[in-house]
């Protein structure tokens, strides 16, 4: 055989070699790098999802929402907080993953009833949401309905109660004046709904409109005084931590 022909066809199979070969680290390449970038991507979601229950955590819906509030363009929106009541008691009668499939339930209650808003767990047993509009939406009642209908969990029903407050958030607001609104209603329907079970005709719920003297009157503690006449006052947590705080 012609030496000349035999260089030529080895430098033939030597170049495809080559170009197979550098054909295989490209792809392993582009391989790696997909997987990087789902690698990141997931990480990412993972920084602002809560691992339990797939919602936004108290990072993202802070950063999340402090953006949504301090926009003057958009239009009035409503605080929501839900707080389990005596979610304990679940978790010790019936044990962690029980307690887990329970606020796992709540969650996806929670973000169906208010659908495609910002909605969160902030940990423990607390939801929050900015839901857009104000008004009838979110019907607290409602809402606390809803959450109460038993739950079934590993063969077991379980029932929970949660109470919720509700805040009205017009113009650019800041989140967590906003949140501490809402907290303060939730935390006065807890009192009124303790009322209720052995004072007839308790006072029902309230709404709290933003710089009304209700609202000031949650968030300092001190309810206003009637004209002819005194009304309760409102227990807030952070009066309460801060007088313990005084009497050590």
């Amino acid at each position: 055989m012609n030496p000349a022909v035999v260089a030529v066809v080895l430098t033939g199979l030597a170049g495809a070699g080559v170009a197979i070969w550098l054909g295989l680290r490209v792809r392993r390449a582009e391989a790696a790098a997909v997987e990087l970038r789902r690698k990141v991507l997931a990480e990412r979601i993972a920084a602002r999802q809560d691992s339990l229950t797939g919602l936004l955590n108290r990072r993202a819906f802070y950063e999340l929402g402090t953006a949504l509030l301090a926009d003057p363009a958009r239009q009035p929106m409503t605080a929501v907080l839900i707080d389990v009541d005596g979610f304990h008691r679940i978790n010790h009668a019936y044990g962690q993953i029980v307690g887990d499939e329970v606020l796992v339930a709540l969650g996806r209650r929670f973000a169906d009833y208010v659908g495609g808003q910002l909605v969160a767990r902030l940990g423990g047993d607390e939801f929050v949401a900015l839901v857009r509009g104000s008004g009838a939406h979110p019907d607290a009642d409602r809402l606390e309905e809803l959450l109460a209908t038993p739950i079934w969990v590993g063969g077991q029903v379980i029932r929970v109660r949660a109470t919720v407050g509700v805040s009205g958030v017009a113009g650019p607001a800041d989140l967590t004046r906003a949140l501490r609104r809402a907290e303060s209603m939730l935390r006065r329907t807890k009192i009124v709904q303790r009322r209720s079970r052995t004072v007839p005709g308790a006072t029902p719920r309230t709404t709290v409109a933003e710089g009304s003297p209700l609202e000031q009157a949650l968030l300092t503690g001190h309810e206003p005084r009637a004209e002819g006449g005194t009304v309760d006052p409102v227990y807030c947590r952070t009066r309460v931590v801060a007088k313990r705080r005084r009497r050590h």
